[in-house]
C-alpha cells in the first residue's frame, strides 16, 4: 500500500491558524511598558557585509522599538578597525566586545554564549530582552518584537522548520528574568554535565532546554523565513511580510542574502551609502 506523503505545510497548518490567532490577540494587548531589546550578535571579520546587511535592516525596519546592539567579535577572527568603524557610524550607540569563539556548538562555546548573555543582561530590567541574532538575519518588519514585548513568555522562538521541537537558531529572545534564572540553574548544575546528561550538542537546543528547565513558559510562534520558503513563495511577497518578520539565509551561499536585501528592500536612497559601506570587508 502506497502511503501518500502530506506536505509540510498541511500538516502544520492547525497549529499555523492557533498560532496566527494567538499573536493576533497578543498584539491588540496593551503595552504596559517599552522594554529595551539588548541583542545579541555573535560574528567576525569575514561575515562584516551580512552583519552590516542584518543591522542596516533593523535600522529601517524597527525605528520605533528600544534596542541596543552588542557585537560579540569572535577573538580568532575579529571584525577589523575599519568594519567596526562602519558598524558604529551606521549604529553610534553599538558595542564591540571581544570574545572566544562562540559558534554554538560543544559546551565551552555555549557557556561562552551564556556569558554574553549574562553580559547582556547587566543592568537590565527583568522584563526586558536579551536578543539572539545572527548575522545571517534580516527583519523586514518589527511585528515580533511588538509581540514579543507584549507576551508573557520567557522565551519567544520559531520552531516551526525543525516541526517545534526547540526554539531554532538564528533569533530567539529572552526576558531578562529568564536568563538571571537560567544563570542560577547552571550555577547549581554545571552546564558541562547538564548538555551530556541530555545529549545536547547545540546551542539552540539547548537554550531551549535550559529554559524548561527552570520552569519557565516558552511561546513558539512563525517568525523567521527560511530560504526554501523565500523562493517558493517568489519573493517577499506581501503575506509573507504578514507571516513573517525576518528571513535567516540558513545557506552556504550567503551573498544570496546581500542580494535579496538589496533587491526586495534596500531603499534607493541608501544604497550609495550601503555598499560603500560593505565595500570595506
Amino acid at each position: 500500500m502506497t502511503r501518500v506523503r502530506v506536505p509540510i505545510r498541511l500538516q502544520q497548518a492547525p497549529a499555523f491558524v492557533r498560532q496566527m490567532a494567538q499573536r493576533r490577540h497578543v498584539l491588540r494587548r496593551p503595552l504596559q511598558r517599552q522594554p529595551v531589546f539588548r541583542l545579541c550578535y555573535f560574528s567576525c571579520q569575514s561575515y562584516f557585509s551580512y552583519l552590516y546587511c542584518a543591522l542596516h535592516s533593523l535600522l529601517r525596519s524597527a525605528p520605533h522599538v528600544r534596542y541596543e546592539v552588542l557585537v560579540f567579535s569572535d577573538n580568532d577572527m575579529p571584525l577589523s578597525p575599519a568594519q567596526t568603524e562602519q558598524l558604529q557610524r551606521l549604529m553610534p550607540n553599538l558595542r564591540v566586545v571581544p570574545w572566544p569563539k562562540s559558534m554554538g556548538w560543544g559546551a565551552e562555546q555555549i557557556g561562552w554564549i551564556w556569558r554574553a548573555y549574562a553580559l547582556a543582561a547587566e543592568g537590565l530590567h527583568d522584563d526586558d530582552v536579551v536578543a539572539r541574532v545572527d548575522s545571517d538575519v534580516f527583519f523586514f518588519n518589527d511585528r515580533i518584537f511588538q509581540a514579543v514585548a507584549r507576551s508573557s513568555a520567557a522565551m519567544v522562538g520559531d520552531g516551526h522548520f525543525v516541526d517545534f521541537a526547540y526554539c531554532q537558531g538564528g533569533c530567539y529572545f529572552l526576558r531578562a528574568s529568564a536568563v538571571r534564572a537560567v544563570l542560577a540553574l547552571i550555577e547549581r548544575e554545571p552546564l558541562e554535565t547538564f548538555l551530556a546528561e541530555r545529549k545536547i550538542p547545540v546551542e539552540d537546543i539547548a537554550a531551549t532546554a535550559l529554559v524548561q528547565a527552570a520552569g519557565l513558559p516558552i511561546w513558539q510562534t512563525w517568525f523567521m523565513m527560511f530560504p526554501d520558503e523565500l523562493r517558493n513563495a517568489g519573493g517577499l511577497t506581501a503575506w509573507q511580510r504578514r507571516k513573517f518578520s525576518c528571513l535567516h539565509f540558513v545557506m552556504k551561499n550567503k551573498a544570496v542574502m546581500l542580494e535579496t536585501y538589496e533587491r526586495e528592500l534596500l531603499l534607493a536612497d541608501d544604497r550609495p551609502a550601503y555598499q560603500q559601506a560593505l565595500a570595506t570587508a
